[in-house]
């Protein structure tokens, strides 16, 4: 049986390593952002990792957005693909691979086209809403902030 001590050692030594990943993994949450500005606690400067960056566009993006649509950019592959754009500085591209994307899924398509959203509109919101956060962060990875 492991003693007392021992186990408080093992503790005081990895308790920061763990706190630290749960802080990054809660800054890359969305509902955690959305209570942390609820609760009026938004850090002043956003981190520059891009994961966390993207989350925080989605919050700032999501206020009175139909569900699907928020659903459309919580996806992994439009993640991906929208950073991919943003970094090559294609935006058309990141609209044709969503529009191939909505074409294989159209249970999410037909709930788009229900809601009547937008779609062209709705990808340069979040866009903007992208570059207003990565200003935030004041990372010169983000630049130049596209048109």
């Amino acid at each position: 049986m492991i003693e007392f001590a021992a186990i408080t050692s093992l503790i005081t030594k990895y308790a920061p390593k763990a706190i630290q990943i749960f802080i990054t993994q809660a800054q890359q949450n969305e509902a955690v952002i959305k209570v942390l500005q609820e609760l009026e606690l938004n850090p002043t400067q956003i981190p520059d990792d891009v994961d966390t960056v993207y989350v925080y566009a989605l919050v700032r993006y999501g206020v009175f957005k139909p569900e699907a649509i928020l659903n459309l950019f919580r996806n992994r592959k439009i993640k991906d693909d929208f950073l991919a754009a943003y970094t090559s500085k294609a935006p058309f591209e990141f609209a044709k691979k969503t529009k191939e994307f909505l074409n294989q899924n159209s249970e999410l398509k037909t709930q788009i086209i229900d809601a009547k959203i937008n779609f062209l509109g709705e990808l340069e919101e979040f866009g903007e809403a992208f570059i207003a956060v990565a200003k935030q962060t004041k990372s010169s990875k983000y630049q130049p902030y596209p048109d």
